[in-house]
C-alpha cells in the first residue's frame, strides 16, 4: 500500500465536531463545586445549625423552669396537707396552725426553693391577723423556686400559692 492510497482512506474519515479542551475528570462540559460554592453551602448549613443550636437551649431552659414549677407545686400541696391534717378543735390547735407567717428554705434534688406559710386567724381582714379563739383560719402557702435565671419561672413568674381556709373540726 502506497502513502497515496493511505491518504485516500483518511479523507474519508468523518470527524463528529471539533475537538473540545476536556476537564481532569475526562467528560466534556461538566464541572464541579468552585469554592465560594462550597463556602455559601457551609455558611448556609452553619446559620441552620446555630438556629437549631438555640432551640435547644430555649427548650432546656424552659423545660428547666417547668420543672421547678412542678416541684415548687409538689411541696405546696404537701405542706398544705400537713396543715390540713393538724388538730384544730376546742381543746387543741396544733403548734403549726398557730397564726403568723413562716418563712423556710427548702431543698429538693438540689435545687433550692423558699416556702412561705402564712396562717390568718382572721381571714376577713386584709392583712394577717393572730387570735387564739377564731374559728376560722385562712392558710396561704407560697412557694418560690431560688434556683433559677431571670426569666418566665423566676420571682413572680415562678410563684405557686395555694389558699384554702380550715375551721375548727368540733363545731
Amino acid at each position: 500500500m502506497s502513502i497515496a492510497s493511505i491518504n485516500k482512506r483518511f479523507d474519508r474519515v468523518v470527524l463528529f465536531g471539533p475537538v473540545e479542551a476536556r476537564d481532569c475528570s475526562g467528560r466534556a462540559g461538566e464541572s464541579g463545586f468552585t469554592l465560594i460554592e462550597a463556602i455559601i453551602a457551609l455558611l448556609l448549613m452553619l446559620i441552620v445549625a446555630l438556629g437549631s443550636a438555640s432551640l435547644f437551649s430555649f427548650s432546656i431552659y424552659n423545660n428547666s423552669g417547668g420543672s421547678d414549677r412542678a416541684t415548687s407545686l409538689a411541696i405546696a400541696q404537701q405542706a398544705l396537707e400537713g396543715l390540713r391534717s393538724a388538730q384544730f378543735n376546742a381543746t387543741t390547735t396544733d403548734p403549726s396552725l398557730v397564726g403568723g407567717t413562716t418563712v423556710q428554705t427548702v431543698v429538693v434534688e438540689g435545687r433550692t426553693f423558699q416556702m412561705t406559710r402564712i396562717i390568718d386567724d382572721l381571714p376577713a381582714t386584709s392583712v394577717p391577723d393572730v387570735d387564739a379563739t377564731t374559728n376560722l383560719k385562712g392558710i396561704t402557702v407560697a412557694v418560690v423556686p431560688q434556683s433559677i435565671g431571670r426569666g418566665w419561672a423566676f420571682g413572680a413568674g415562678g410563684t405557686v400559692t395555694l389558699f384554702t381556709q380550715r375551721s375548727r373540726t368540733d363545731r
